[in-house]
């Protein structure tokens, strides 16, 4: 290719120059009605990873990479650390709209650190933690359903794992609603918001789902221990605690069991099934047990109506 000439060059120059008005409004008005989506954010990042040129040296790439990270840290849609504190859980906002970790506890000790992936402020209120053995007998399967409908017509707050097959359909079904949900892993956070086996992008964009993991980003996989542990968290962070049905001699049975045997209170399904938590103390779940709800009698009602 020729090099411009002079004339030719400034006939460039000011066609930059009438262009770049209408340019930089149709940027703005672009990045008004633009929302976070995680699967872009990280193609971009990983373009800037694989980038040759030194983070020193302008490219427009590093700060654009900049720019989306500031961004979504304003959403908290950005991998974050809190600490448990009494009474519930805080955040401590940084300068650049991140979340670091809270001051420790009275006693002077840290608190146990727990990093999310979401709205952190969703950790506020009570909340309902779910169980559910892999294992589950046809009649509890449709019980376990119909009560995941009724939460999300009534707004409540939902913690669980959603480890096991009816869990992941529950997850499904509460997250067609508006009220928030927390999924708490039994390992370090992912990496991205994960489209499988339940598409979480849009709910945790839209701030409806929080994903959290008392553990961190090291532990990679799902283990026995780890199972337990998050179990015990998850009875921990909830006001209630249903177990739709716990296999006998099963990590959900044991966290049941303990739980009574502490005068925690356990909701379950009448059913023979559940024979063995009735006995220990489980309270029988029915359409007069009252749930913590993030929503007024009348607008449940509202919903249930259309619902």
């Amino acid at each position: 290719m020729k090099p411009l000439s002079r004339k030719q060059q400034k006939v460039v120059v000011g066609q930059w120059k009438r262009a770049a008005p209408a340019l930089a409004q149709a940027r703005d008005d672009e990045l008004r009605r633009w929302q976070y989506d995680p699967a872009t954010v990280d193609a971009l990042l990983e373009i800037g990873a694989q980038s040759p040129r030194r983070e020193d040296e302008p490219n427009g790439l590093v700060e654009m990479q900049r720019w989306f990270i500031k961004f979504a840290r304003k959403q908290g849609l950005l991998p974050t650390v809190v600490r448990e504190t009494p009474g519930g859980y805080s955040v401590c906002e940084t300068g650049e709209g991140g979340v670091s970790p809270a001051s420790s506890d009275a006693a002077g000790e840290a608190a146990p650190l727990l990093h999310v992936l979401g709205d952190a402020a969703i950790l506020s209120g009570p909340k309902v933690a779910l169980f559910c053995s892999v294992r589950c007998p046809g009649k509890l399967i449709l019980d376990t359903y119909d009560l995941a409908r009724r939460f999300r017509v009534e707004g409540v707050p939902v913690v669980g794992g959603f480890h096991s097959p009816m869990e992941q359909e529950c997850l499904r079904i509460l997250l067609r609603g508006t009220h928030p949900v927390v999924w708490c892993l039994a390992r370090g956070l992912f990496k991205r918001v994960p489209s499988s086996p339940v598409d979480c992008r849009d709910s945790v964009a839209e701030g409806r789902l929080l994903i959290v993991s008392p553990f961190p980003a090291t532990v990679r996989r799902t283990t026995a221990a780890t199972a337990m542990a998050r179990n015990r968290f998850l009875a921990d962070l909830a006001a209630e605690v249903v177990v739709a049905h716990a296999s006998p001699g099963s990590k959900v049975e044991a966290l049941a069991l303990g739980l009574l045997a502490s005068g925690r209170r356990v909701h379950t399904f009448d059913h023979p099934a559940n024979a063995h938590l009735l006995d220990a103390g489980a309270q029988s779940i029915t359409p007069e047990t009252a749930w913590p709800s993030g929503r007024t009698g009348g607008e449940a009602a509202m919903i249930g109506d259309r619902w």
